[in-house]
């Protein structure tokens, strides 16, 4: 029989819940890496403009590139909290151990603005 009693017990249930509960965070570190991924390249595309090693029009403002590696770092801050609260679902739901997380779920550094 498994780990359940009967096939349609609200054990089932509770597992189906909390899984669909750790997969949905899932999803939201990942859709939240990948809008910092996006905004990171944004600001490497800019710096790379501003030290004259991109194919840009004109340099970029310092402003307009602190307010994209602004963006770039709420992204990592929000990913970061993301991934706090799977951490406290993975243990609410029995795992002790989370070695595995930081691999799938790697979190990259902030950046640090330009001084102007």
């Amino acid at each position: 029989m498994g780990m359940f009693s009967e096939s349609g017990s609200q054990e089932i249930d509770i597992v189906k819940e909390m899984a669909e509960g750790l997969g949905s965070q899932g999803a939201k570190i990942e859709e939240l890496l990948e809008k910092a991924h996006t905004a990171e390249d944004r600001v490497n595309t800019l710096l790379a403009c501003y030290h004259g090693n991109g194919s840009c029009d004109r340099i970029p403002d310092v402003s307009k590139i602190n307010d994209s590696i602004r963006e770039y770092n709420r992204y990592v801050d929000k990913a970061e909290d993301a991934l706090r609260w799977l951490l406290i679902q993975r243990e609410a739901c029995g795992f002790r151990t989370h070695r595995n997380v930081n691999f799938h779920y790697p979190i990259p550094s902030k950046m640090k603005l330009i001084a102007q």
